[in-house]
């Protein structure tokens, strides 16, 4: 939290003031996103994306980031499946439908609690990248970043570009992104209001899902809803999802060739929300009354997140 605190201000000015767009506010070591000290023998670069507002992140966001998820069919014999190289938490200081506002977390606030949830983050250890001691293997190697980018086209465009950038000649090698999201930011994505024509949202989305080097080979991992069947593998069961919404028909093409994925995190865990915990402790008047943690939005977060929204007296009388 001190490299947030020291590195923070400045680089959310630096967005801020337009002068970039992207930023790596924390990184577990230099050669982030490929692992410490590793060499990875299999393509690609697997970089799971767990995009949001974080005001404040739930145990929900940590479900996601800790998921994995079912490969095609293609790739069921490879031991890699599901699992990841890094991991990214990223906070977009411009979203396409929420603005900060009186009562939020600040956007320093939230980097805060980003790298509180880090520390729940579980490892995952790819076969094909051979580590050289225990304690790397425990790394989960995840990154913190800032972007001023709204759309999933446009941060894996930035995120992309970025990786390039970053990674030297000798390091390159093909970027797979995942995004993991919940069902009603996949519904945003396939709503032509986003884009400046129904035209131009098929073209930019068969780009970001179609495989390199035609496109940017990104993938949406999304988090099936608490009410709908379970079915971790099956692209019907996530096109029910879609009912009664013709916009969203249009994402078929990519749940039939699988860079669309569904997984399930259970029904209670679906169910958790930052809205839920901000209104919870903003009928509380005051935190203070929360003194003994007995209230039930604990269970919302982390520990370590429910005393710093204690701590910092986050939320209180917003609602």
């Amino acid at each position: 939290m001190a490299t947030i605190r020291t590195k923070g201000p400045h680089l959310l000015r630096r967005l801020q003031q337009q002068i970039s767009r992207f930023e790596l506010v924390y990184t577990p070591h230099a050669l982030w996103p490929l692992p410490p000290n590793t060499v990875c023998t299999q393509e690609p670069l697997r970089i799971s994306i767990l995009d949001a507002s974080f005001n404040p992140p739930t145990r929900a966001h940590l479900g996601l980031a800790n998921s994995r998820w079912s490969p095609p069919i293609a790739e069921e014999d490879n031991a890699r499946k599901g699992l990841y190289d890094a991991k990214l938490l990223l906070l977009s200081v411009k979203n396409a439908d929420k603005t900060l506002k009186p009562g939020d977390a600040t956007y320093l606030q939230r980097l805060d609690m980003m790298a509180l949830l880090l520390n729940h983050i579980r490892p995952d250890n790819p076969t094909g990248c051979i580590t050289s001691s225990l304690e790397e293997e425990l790394n989960a190697n995840v990154a913190i970043a800032i972007i001023d980018e709204p759309t999933f086209v446009g941060k894996s465009a930035t995120l992309l570009a970025h990786l390039r950038d970053r990674l030297t000649a000798a390091q390159q090698q093909e970027v797979e992104l995942s995004f993991l999201v919940g069902m009603d930011t996949l519904e945003r994505l396939f709503s032509p209001r986003y884009y400046a024509s129904e035209e131009a949202m098929i073209s930019s989305l068969r780009k970001f899902f179609s495989p390199a080097p035609e496109g940017d080979n990104s993938r949406i991992v999304c988090a099936r809803r608490a009410s709908l069947p379970v079915s971790q593998s099956s692209s019907s069961s996530l096109s029910n999802q879609f009912n009664g919404n013709q916009e969203l028909t249009l994402a078929q093409e990519f749940i039939n060739s699988r860079r669309i994925l569904i997984i399930d995190m259970g029904d209670e865990l679906s169910t958790y929300s930052s809205t839920s915990v901000r209104r919870a402790v903003s009928s509380l008047g005051t935190v203070d009354h929360d003194q003994n943690g007995a209230s039930a939005w604990r269970k919302l977060v982390t520990k370590d997140v429910a005393d710093y929204i204690v701590r910092e007296r986050l939320y209180e009388g917003t609602l």
